[in-house]
């Protein structure tokens, strides 16, 4: 018997809707325990046995026997899977990786020179050696993670890339397609938090790289939390959410697909919420959104959502509503209103912003060109969606004249001494006596 749906209506402005925005909340940022006792095991497992952890979790995680020989995905097996992948599937994606770079192209660091008083101060920027990126499986393949990952890295000239995707079922055609249209040259038949342990500290079959990118579950973010510092990483992205505000201009229709499509991922934790001015139009939504579900043939994804997954906040007016988008700073920000340019000056916290009726988020997702690998969990107030910049690294190059030297050693002598660094100041001192 399918199981009922609740789609909560909350009033922000009443105390019980500031208590129920709090528990969402919370719960978005909450770990699971022991989950995070399991990966610990696995990380130190792995970083202290390489390939024999590695092995061992494959065999318990994905029920493949793999070994240094069949671990790696031979460039051969690639090209012949690619081939198989669907025609209309192959266009669709080459259209869509032409967009990621045109878009991606755009973001490469500064470089720039300046003459100072003292000599000559410049700014270089270099891409990092070597990137893991984590392409998920599970619940569904995204063969469009691949391209939101690998582009960035190869435009910003990254000389080393290595993927790795879950073993179980072998490498799917799209996700092969994918891999070979972008000459990827390095891939692996290894997920979960060991292929993220692996990547970070190296193994006998797989060498350690300086960053780790890419999308997981639960365990994959956890592991990327435990090994930065060791490594960077991207970001901790948990579930996709998505914030939806919509006025009577907007289909209630519309956006009732708009949150499903985001609440559709299949974890049961996603985020979809609406934000509305008018209870009317919050109770036409509700109806659409259930309406879509009862006909849905993935309904059983919603059914596993939890309480309050998808939900209607009403708000008193535009500038409360705006508030409540910034405090959320969701992933995605969905704005349909009549004055959705007005309303989107006002949006300091959110990963991605879509405007408009004709800007549903899958166009970010798949096609457009912007990049769906987007911060989580409030971390919008601070963290940017990932780009050509996130494989690169500031270097500083300072060149100073004697003359310049000169110029400023009483003043380095009396900041370096202030704060006790007798060395600090005797290496300028001694050099303009």
């Amino acid at each position: 018997m399918p199981k009922s749906i609740s789609i909560p209506i909350i009033d922000l402005a009443s105390a019980s809707g500031k208590r129920r925005l709090n528990a969402i909340r919370k719960t978005r940022s909450a770990l699971d325990a022991d989950a995070v006792c399991s990966v610990g095991k696995i990380v130190s497992d792995v970083g202290e046995k390489g390939d024999s952890a590695l092995f061992a979790y494959a065999r318990k995680f994905d029920g493949v026997s793999l070994t240094r020989r069949t671990v790696r995905i031979p460039r051969e097996e690639i090209k012949s899977l690619s081939r198989t992948a669907p025609a209309d599937f192959k266009k669709a994606l080459r259209q869509a990786a032409d967009r990621i770079i045109a878009y991606h192209s755009k973001q490469k660091g500064v470089i720039f020179s300046i003459a100072t008083q003292e000599g000559r101060l410049t700014q270089v920027v270099r891409p990092l050696s070597r990137v893991g990126v984590y392409v998920p499986g599970g619940h569904t393949l995204y063969p469009s993670s691949v391209l939101m990952n690998v582009i960035p890295a190869q435009i910003a000239g990254v000389a080393q890339i290595a993927v790795v995707t879950p073993a179980r079922g072998g490498l799917d055609p799209k996700i092969a397609f994918a891999l070979d249209m972008l000459n990827v040259r390095e891939a692996y038949r290894i997920g979960g938090a060991h292929a993220v342990a692996a990547l970070a500290f190296g193994t006998q079959s797989i060498a350690a790289v300086d960053k780790i990118v890419g999308p997981g579950n639960q365990y994959v973010a956890i592991a990327k939390k435990m090994v930065f510092g060791v490594v960077d990483i991207d970001m901790i992205a948990g579930p996709s959410e998505v914030v939806v505000l919509a006025d009577e201009s907007a289909r209630p229709d519309w956006v009732a697909l708009d949150l499903l499509s985001q609440a559709e991922h299949g974890s049961g934790s996603e985020s979809a919420l609406c934000v509305v001015e008018s209870p009317g139009f919050a109770l036409r939504v509700k109806q659409c959104i259930l309406d879509e579900i009862a006909a849905s043939p993935v309904r059983s994804v919603f059914e596993r959502m939890k309480p309050e997954g998808i939900c209607i906040f009403v708000t008193k007016n535009r500038s409360q509503s705006i508030d409540f988008i910034n405090e959320c700073a969701p992933e995605h920000l969905q704005i349909m209103t009549r004055e959705y340019k007005r309303d989107c000056e006002g949006i300091k916290n959110a990963a991605a912003v879509f405007c408009g009726p004709y800007t549903p988020v899958a166009l970010g997702d798949y096609y457009i060109g912007t990049n769906h690998v987007l911060p989580t969990g409030r971390t919008a107030r601070f963290a940017s969606p990932l780009g050509v910049e996130s494989f690169m690294k500031r270097m500083s190059i300072a060149e100073i004249s004697r003359k310049g030297l000169y110029k400023c050693a009483s003043d380095v002598s009396v900041l370096a001494r202030s704060e006790n660094f007798i060395h600090h100041a005797l290496s300028v001192e001694r050099r303009v006596r």
